[in-house]
């Protein structure tokens, strides 16, 4: 068997200099951690990391050449030393703490990998390490805030997305085939997490604040999801116009990215969407400009050891409502068949407006006109604006949420008349 060539100075020295800026790294936060103890008392400082770092990259780089044993004497004798000089430190001081010593054994490892090829893993590593070790006081505190309530809450968020969801079958299964396991699961995934997130930043942030903020970045992903956890909260009795403003401006990011998502995936139906849908999201946009403006003029009104954990009740639920609406677009492609292209295509937005655009760019040129392709977008639109609507009074069950059905209603009433004026 040949022995692998040695590598050269040139090949060596980018995986030996990350190797030296991992210790660096790793030693200016260690030594600015430990700033208060005087010299000398420490294990490790700033040099003694940048040779740990240095020393790593050095048994990296032997481990795949005949110099294999200086490699492994290296690691070997690395680790026994940082293992013993802490094991006495931790019997003269009594610090139990073992970060700083897998702090050590860490930057070993990463100087490692930088001088195997691995360079692009390296720097990701001792980045999150390093990041990690300076994050002490602020976990620390969240620990110290922590309740049984967020526990719980973080649990049940671990069980439906790292436990269950890996197990699903990906696959259609049911009536029509028509349901998926796995999907329907992302949907209480996609729900859950942006409750979780809501309620993590109302325990940080304040009730109002963290409301308008997971409204923006949930609508991202999903803004009827945006809409049930609002409605939870209303009917919780949490920040009311704070919530109602939160689905006004998920609906008009909502509005946006479809807009968006048409441009990228569907060019050619671009124009006739924008028609279409462009007034009512400008009318979405300062419904959401009003109810922002006025959730602002009113106070905070809850504690935040009254903000409530999010279950999962509401988000099974909705999860129910998309698999029978996946099953009444499944029956529509089965009676329609193929021909009935915007037809189908329209009812299977209902339940995912971007499955609906997506559809319409994945057609072939000529199968829609523009007039239809519109049509087969602006329709699941209109009935998603329509659905949260009803969604957040049925979930919220009280007046307090009249305010943002109304201000779902608005811009899909100006969304249907311009539907009703395209296609009269």
């Amino acid at each position: 068997m040949a022995t692998p060539a040695p590598l050269s100075i040139n090949a060596l020295l980018p995986g030996l200099a990350l190797s030296l800026a991992v210790g660096l790294l790793m030693g200016v936060e260690r030594g600015w951690q430990q700033r208060a103890e005087r010299a000398g008392a420490r294990v490790a400082g700033i040099r003694t990391f940048a040779i740990i770092g240095l020393l790593g990259g050095l048994a990296g780089a032997q481990l795949s050449g005949p110099a294999w044993p200086i490699g492994i004497t290296l690691f070997a004798g690395t680790t026994l030393t940082l293992l013993l000089g802490y094991s006495l430190d931790a019997r003269h001081s009594g610090n139990v703490s073992a970060t700083a010593a897998l702090a050590a054994v860490a930057t070993l490892g990463l100087g490692a990998l930088a001088t195997t090829g691995q360079m692009a893993l390296a720097s990701v590593g001792a980045g999150a390490t390093a990041i990690l070790l300076a994050s002490r006081g602020p976990l620390h505190r969240a620990i110290r805030a922590t309740s049984a309530d967020d526990l719980r809450a973080l649990l049940r968020l671990v069980l439906v997305v790292l436990v269950i969801l890996p197990l699903l079958p990906d696959q259609g299964m049911g009536p029509f085939e028509a349901l998926n396991p796995r999907r329907l699961w992302l949907v209480v995934v996609v729900t859950s997490s942006i409750s979780f997130v809501g309620y993590a930043l109302a325990r940080w942030l304040g009730e109002k604040r963290s409301t308008l903020l997971t409204a923006a970045v949930g609508a991202l992903v999903s803004s009827t999801a945006v809409t049930v956890d609002s409605g939870r909260r209303i009917r919780a009795g949490a920040a009311g116009p704070a919530d109602n403003a939160a689905v006004a401006v998920a609906s008009a990011i909502m509005f946006a990215r479809g807009l968006f998502l048409t441009a990228v995936l569907a060019p050619f139906a671009f124009p006739g969407v924008a028609w279409l849908v462009g007034p009512a999201a400008l009318v979405a946009l300062l419904v959401a400009l009003v109810m922002y403006w006025r959730s602002r003029a009113v106070p905070d009104g809850i504690a935040l050891r009254d903000v409530s954990p999010p279950g999962l009740g509401l988000a099974l639920v909705f999860a129910a409502s998309v698999a029978v609406i996946s099953i009444l677009t499944a029956w529509a492609q089965t009676r329609f068949g193929s021909g009935g292209g915007a037809i189908v295509i329209a009812l299977g937005g209902t339940a995912d407006i971007d499955a609906a655009i997506a559809a319409v760019g994945a057609l072939r040129p000529g199968t829609l006109s523009t007039e239809l392709a519109a049509l087969a977008i602006g329709a699941p639109i209109l009935y998603n604006s329509f659905f949260k609507g009803g969604v957040l009074l049925v979930v919220a069950r009280s007046r307090r949420a009249v305010p943002g059905a109304i201000a779902l209603a608005i811009p899909s009433l100006v969304l249907a008349a311009t539907l009703a004026l395209a296609f009269a």
